[in-house]
């Protein structure tokens, strides 16, 4: 069983900002998301794995009190578990994925390392890019793209989506290949 955990805040007023790319990526991903508690559930069989595609409603920053929990219950390693999230340290047309490592600031990632005992599970880090000043950044990524960037996030968006179904299919090592030196800024 796998677990994919897209990261965002909920309700209306944060559905199209920068932080909410990992609750837009699930959106993308065609699933029926039932309330279970303090998120959004979804099941679904991809590749002919079972999994659960999960969107937190306790805020961004509070990740790890929904994704520990399900874990446990299921018995899901952190090997097993993908967290979708937004960097500022990868401009936007940029993802990465990852195994483990540092939250780097992320206090959504860090709740989740803490709340697991593990940074160990596997991250989708997708760009949105760097504030214009770094006492910004809380502003930055609470804020919506910028209508000129919605064609390249919409573009980035749908390659993650394929990136996530690649994790779950192939695993991280073949799909980080694969992903991690796109540069969707050159695509038409």
């Amino acid at each position: 069983m796998f677990l994919v955990v897209g990261q965002g805040n909920p309700g209306e007023a944060y559905a199209r900002t920068r932080h909410n790319v990992g609750f837009m990526v699930l959106d993308r991903m065609g699933l029926a998301f039932r309330r279970k508690g303090e998120a959004l559930l979804a099941e679904a069989e991809v590749g002919g794995r079972r999994g659960l595609f999960l969107k937190p409603l306790t805020y961004y920053n509070l990740t790890g009190q929904a994704v520990a929990p399900l874990a446990r219950f299921y018995k899901i390693p952190p090997e097993r578990i993908l967290v979708v999230h937004d960097e500022m340290d990868l401009p936007l047309g940029r993802l990465r994925l990852k195994a483990g490592g540092s939250p780097a600031g992320n206090r959504g990632v860090a709740s989740i390392a803490l709340a697991l005992g593990t940074p160990a599970f596997h991250r989708l880090r997708i760009g949105i890019g760097k504030p214009p000043a770094k006492e910004l950044g809380a502003e930055y990524v609470l804020s919506p793209f910028a209508p000129e960037e919605w064609p390249l996030a919409e573009r980035v968006l749908s390659v993650a989506r394929e990136a996530v179904l690649c994790w779950v299919e192939e695993g991280l090592l073949p799909c980080a290949d694969r992903y991690n030196g796109l540069d969707l800024r050159q695509a038409g």
